[in-house]
């Protein structure tokens, strides 16, 4: 921890990938000083300083309470971040800014995103600023040069990460086996169109009362796949033509 960590990392891959949820996780169970910010919530340059600058406050600090801090300009921000990381006696430790949707940088100040890339920099402090993004980073950068992050790329799930990840959902009331199995018709309708775990598992669990209709009524176990299929694929080809769109309830 006491070592000087790359300066910025740029984390980039689609929606749903795992990009948020694995630094969160990361941070969190190695419990290391940490701001989170969303991009999209604080869509201007001086809410995004202020709320890392009101999460620094707390950073350290079970009992106090953070108080407002105004920030109009980057002079400011570096000089109250240097006394935020003082008074929480950070010094020796790397310190993470992490900014989800940092695609959003791109709309603000042209000074912004190379400040925050060259952060350790400005601050002379043991800072990481981690970039996460759905785009690519030839799309940020900016057109009069700035430092280089390093550029790290979170691949999309394969449909055997899919299979495993949408299984583990399975009703009590029905044995894994047989969801496993619903799960494998529903990827193999919907896998080339979407790839999207958020809107694949909200179509798992809209259509799963479809596909159990047979046997509800008696006239099939859990074993007749062909006639769980059979029922089933009007609904989901009706479904694909409006995958996104949340037409089909």
């Amino acid at each position: 921890r006491q070592q000087f960590s790359f300066p910025s990392i740029f984390i980039y891959g689609h929606t749903s990938s795992g990009k948020t949820y694995v630094m969160q996780t990361l941070l969190t169970t190695l419990q290391l000083p940490h701001v989170f910010v969303n991009c999209v919530e604080y869509f201007t340059s001086r809410l995004l300083l202020e709320e890392i600058l009101i999460q620094l406050q707390s950073c350290s600090s079970d009992t106090e309470q953070s108080s407002a801090v105004r920030c109009d300009t980057l002079n400011d921000f570096v000089r109250l971040f240097k006394q935020a990381v003082a008074s929480r006696e950070l010094q020796d430790q790397t310190l993470y800014i992490v900014l989800d949707r940092a695609e959003q940088l791109r709309e603000m100040e042209a000074n912004i995103l190379p400040a925050f890339l060259r952060l350790q920099e400005l601050t002379d402090r043991n800072v990481t600023v981690v970039l996460l993004s759905e785009i690519v980073w030839e799309l940020f950068r900016p057109n009069t040069g700035c430092f280089e992050p390093f550029t790290m790329y979170f691949p999309d799930y394969s449909i055997g990460h899919l299979q495993k990840i949408l299984s583990q959902n399975h009703p009590p009331e029905y044995s894994a086996d047989f969801y496993a199995a619903y799960i494998n018709i529903l990827l193999g309708v919907f896998y080339m169109v979407c790839r999207d775990l958020k809107e694949l598992r909200h179509l798992a669990a809209l259509n799963f009362a479809k596909y159990c209709e047979p046997v509800v009524r008696g006239e099939a176990n859990e074993r007749d796949t062909r006639k769980l299929w059979k029922n089933i694929e009007p609904h989901l080809k009706k479904a694909m033509q409006t995958v996104y769109l949340r037409e089909i309830s």
